[in-house]
Protein backbone atom coordinates (compact mmCIF):
# COMPACT_ATOMS: atom_id res chain seq x y z
CA UNK A 1 0.00 0.00 0.00
CA UNK A 2 1.45 3.31 -0.75
CA UNK A 3 2.10 6.28 1.72
CA UNK A 4 -1.07 8.31 0.51
CA UNK A 5 -3.18 5.45 0.83
CA UNK A 6 -2.04 3.94 4.44
CA UNK A 7 -2.20 7.96 5.38
CA UNK A 8 -5.89 7.84 3.67
CA UNK A 9 -7.04 5.37 6.00
CA UNK A 10 -5.85 6.45 9.30
CA UNK A 11 -7.35 9.33 8.42
CA UNK A 12 -10.97 7.13 7.88
CA UNK A 13 -10.26 5.60 11.17
CA UNK A 14 -9.91 8.53 13.16
CA UNK A 15 -12.72 10.05 11.39
CA UNK A 16 -14.87 7.07 12.78
CA UNK A 17 -13.61 7.07 16.01
CA UNK A 18 -14.24 10.71 17.14
CA UNK A 19 -17.67 10.05 15.14
CA UNK A 20 -18.56 7.52 17.49
CA UNK A 21 -16.94 9.39 20.69
CA UNK A 22 -19.47 12.51 19.73
CA UNK A 23 -22.35 9.63 19.43
CA UNK A 24 -21.82 8.14 22.72
CA UNK A 25 -21.72 11.63 24.92
CA UNK A 26 -24.33 12.46 22.87
CA UNK A 27 -26.23 9.10 23.51
CA UNK A 28 -25.30 9.30 27.54
CA UNK A 29 -26.63 13.29 27.57
CA UNK A 30 -29.81 12.28 26.32
CA UNK A 31 -30.05 8.98 28.77
CA UNK A 32 -29.59 10.95 31.40
CA UNK A 33 -32.09 13.98 30.50
CA UNK A 34 -34.55 11.42 30.74
CA UNK A 35 -33.58 9.21 33.35
CA UNK A 36 -31.96 11.56 36.00
CA UNK A 37 -34.04 13.76 38.31
CA UNK A 38 -33.81 17.08 38.62
CA UNK A 39 -33.20 19.00 41.39
CA UNK A 40 -36.13 19.75 43.78
CA UNK A 41 -36.74 22.97 45.77
CA UNK A 42 -36.77 22.18 49.97
CA UNK A 43 -39.76 22.26 51.56
CA UNK A 44 -38.28 24.31 54.54
CA UNK A 45 -37.34 27.18 51.96
CA UNK A 46 -39.40 29.90 53.74
CA UNK A 47 -38.18 32.37 50.62
CA UNK A 48 -40.01 30.23 48.42
CA UNK A 49 -42.96 29.04 50.72
CA UNK A 50 -43.23 33.70 51.32
CA UNK A 51 -42.98 33.92 47.30
CA UNK A 52 -45.60 31.36 46.73
CA UNK A 53 -48.24 32.66 49.12
CA UNK A 54 -47.99 36.40 47.39
CA UNK A 55 -49.69 34.43 44.45
CA UNK A 56 -52.52 33.73 46.27
CA UNK A 57 -55.91 35.76 46.35
CA UNK A 58 -56.71 37.42 50.04
CA UNK A 59 -60.49 35.68 49.29
CA UNK A 60 -58.75 32.50 49.52
CA UNK A 61 -56.49 32.81 52.13
CA UNK A 62 -58.54 29.97 53.85
CA UNK A 63 -57.62 27.30 51.20
CA UNK A 64 -54.69 25.10 50.59
CA UNK A 65 -53.05 26.49 47.53
CA UNK A 66 -51.37 24.48 44.69
CA UNK A 67 -48.82 26.00 42.66
CA UNK A 68 -47.96 24.14 39.23
CA UNK A 69 -44.51 25.43 38.20
CA UNK A 70 -44.42 25.12 34.51
CA UNK A 71 -41.40 26.13 31.55
CA UNK A 72 -43.63 27.18 28.36
CA UNK A 73 -40.70 25.51 26.01
CA UNK A 74 -40.85 22.01 27.94
CA UNK A 75 -42.57 19.36 26.84
CA UNK A 76 -43.21 17.36 30.34
CA UNK A 77 -44.22 20.60 31.36
CA UNK A 78 -46.75 20.65 28.12
CA UNK A 79 -47.98 17.42 28.99
CA UNK A 80 -48.71 18.72 32.89
CA UNK A 81 -50.52 21.40 31.02
CA UNK A 82 -52.66 19.37 29.31
CA UNK A 83 -53.59 17.12 31.95
CA UNK A 84 -54.56 20.64 34.20
CA UNK A 85 -56.86 21.68 31.14
CA UNK A 86 -58.55 18.18 31.11
CA UNK A 87 -59.04 16.95 34.48
CA UNK A 88 -61.43 17.60 37.01
CA UNK A 89 -59.85 20.23 39.63
CA UNK A 90 -60.67 19.78 43.14
CA UNK A 91 -62.88 23.25 44.14
CA UNK A 92 -61.86 23.69 47.43
CA UNK A 93 -58.33 24.40 46.49
CA UNK A 94 -57.19 27.20 45.06
CA UNK A 95 -54.96 26.57 42.58
CA UNK A 96 -52.30 28.72 40.56
CA UNK A 97 -49.50 28.25 37.46
CA UNK A 98 -46.05 29.94 37.73
CA UNK A 99 -45.21 30.17 33.93
CA UNK A 100 -41.54 30.45 32.76
CA UNK A 101 -41.39 31.66 29.15
CA UNK A 102 -44.57 32.91 26.71
CA UNK A 103 -47.71 31.07 25.61
CA UNK A 104 -50.27 33.27 25.06
CA UNK A 105 -52.78 30.23 24.23
CA UNK A 106 -52.03 28.35 26.66
CA UNK A 107 -51.80 31.41 30.04
CA UNK A 108 -55.57 32.18 28.42
CA UNK A 109 -56.59 28.18 28.37
CA UNK A 110 -55.80 28.08 31.83
CA UNK A 111 -56.91 31.15 32.89
CA UNK A 112 -60.17 30.13 31.19
CA UNK A 113 -60.07 26.81 33.25
CA UNK A 114 -60.09 28.91 36.85
CA UNK A 115 -56.04 28.48 37.38
CA UNK A 116 -54.18 31.82 38.53
CA UNK A 117 -51.55 32.72 36.04
CA UNK A 118 -48.38 34.88 36.84
CA UNK A 119 -45.52 34.91 34.06
CA UNK A 120 -41.51 35.11 35.23
CA UNK A 121 -38.23 34.62 33.20
CA UNK A 122 -35.70 32.40 34.52
CA UNK A 123 -33.97 34.17 36.35
CA UNK A 124 -36.81 35.25 38.27
CA UNK A 125 -37.72 31.82 38.58
CA UNK A 126 -34.18 30.74 40.20
CA UNK A 127 -33.60 33.75 42.59
CA UNK A 128 -37.07 34.84 43.78
CA UNK A 129 -38.03 31.49 44.23
CA UNK A 130 -35.48 28.91 43.94
CA UNK A 131 -36.92 26.93 41.46
CA UNK A 132 -34.10 25.73 38.97
CA UNK A 133 -36.61 22.65 37.10
CA UNK A 134 -39.68 21.91 35.84
CA UNK A 135 -42.43 21.08 36.09
CA UNK A 136 -42.84 21.03 39.65
CA UNK A 137 -46.07 21.10 42.34
CA UNK A 138 -45.43 22.97 45.19
CA UNK A 139 -48.53 22.28 48.18
CA UNK A 140 -49.40 25.62 50.71
CA UNK A 141 -51.05 25.05 54.01
CA UNK A 142 -53.40 27.99 54.82
CA UNK A 143 -50.75 29.32 57.18
CA UNK A 144 -48.47 28.66 54.04
CA UNK A 145 -46.38 26.08 55.44
CA UNK A 146 -45.10 23.86 52.64
CA UNK A 147 -46.86 20.25 52.51
CA UNK A 148 -45.52 18.93 49.02
CA UNK A 149 -42.67 20.05 46.87
CA UNK A 150 -41.74 17.76 44.17
CA UNK A 151 -42.59 16.11 40.40
CA UNK A 152 -45.80 14.67 39.33
CA UNK A 153 -44.72 10.66 38.22
CA UNK A 154 -42.35 8.48 39.26
CA UNK A 155 -40.77 8.21 35.40
CA UNK A 156 -39.91 10.64 32.53
CA UNK A 157 -43.24 11.98 31.17
CA UNK A 158 -45.48 9.57 33.09
CA UNK A 159 -48.61 8.99 31.77
CA UNK A 160 -50.50 9.64 35.33
CA UNK A 161 -49.92 13.05 36.53
CA UNK A 162 -49.91 12.22 40.32
CA UNK A 163 -51.39 15.72 41.41
CA UNK A 164 -54.80 15.18 42.48
CA UNK A 165 -53.64 12.31 44.47
CA UNK A 166 -51.00 14.45 46.41
CA UNK A 167 -53.47 18.00 46.86
CA UNK A 168 -56.11 15.27 48.65
CA UNK A 169 -53.37 13.35 50.53
CA UNK A 170 -51.61 17.30 51.64
CA UNK A 171 -54.84 18.42 52.81
CA UNK A 172 -55.70 15.56 55.25
CA UNK A 173 -52.50 13.81 56.51
CA UNK A 174 -51.52 17.28 57.77
CA UNK A 175 -47.84 16.54 57.32
CA UNK A 176 -44.63 17.14 54.99
CA UNK A 177 -45.60 14.63 52.23
CA UNK A 178 -42.65 12.14 50.35
CA UNK A 179 -41.60 14.35 47.64
CA UNK A 180 -41.86 12.49 44.22
CA UNK A 181 -38.35 12.71 41.34
CA UNK A 182 -38.66 15.78 39.33
CA UNK A 183 -37.82 14.67 35.38
CA UNK A 184 -38.68 17.31 33.23
CA UNK A 185 -36.41 20.62 32.44
CA UNK A 186 -33.78 22.20 33.88
CA UNK A 187 -34.45 25.93 33.79
CA UNK A 188 -31.70 27.15 35.62
CA UNK A 189 -28.31 28.24 33.30
CA UNK A 190 -25.69 26.46 35.61
CA UNK A 191 -27.67 23.33 35.78
CA UNK A 192 -28.67 23.50 31.74
CA UNK A 193 -24.53 23.49 31.48
CA UNK A 194 -24.18 20.71 33.60
CA UNK A 195 -26.24 18.34 32.68
CA UNK A 196 -25.56 19.28 28.68
CA UNK A 197 -22.00 20.91 28.71
CA UNK A 198 -21.83 20.61 24.73
CA UNK A 199 -25.23 22.99 25.04
CA UNK A 200 -25.92 20.76 21.66
CA UNK A 201 -29.33 19.48 23.03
Amino acid sequence: MSVRGRLRGRLVKLALAGWFAVMVTLSAIMLGRHVVPLPRPSADDTALAAALTSLRRPENAARFFAVHVLFAECRCSQRIAEHLLTSPRPPEVSEAVLLVGENAALEASLRAKGFGVTRVDVDELDTRYHVKSVPILVVLAPDATVRYAGGYTTSKQGPDPRDLDIIARARTEGTLLKALPVFGCAVAEKLRSRLDPTGLL
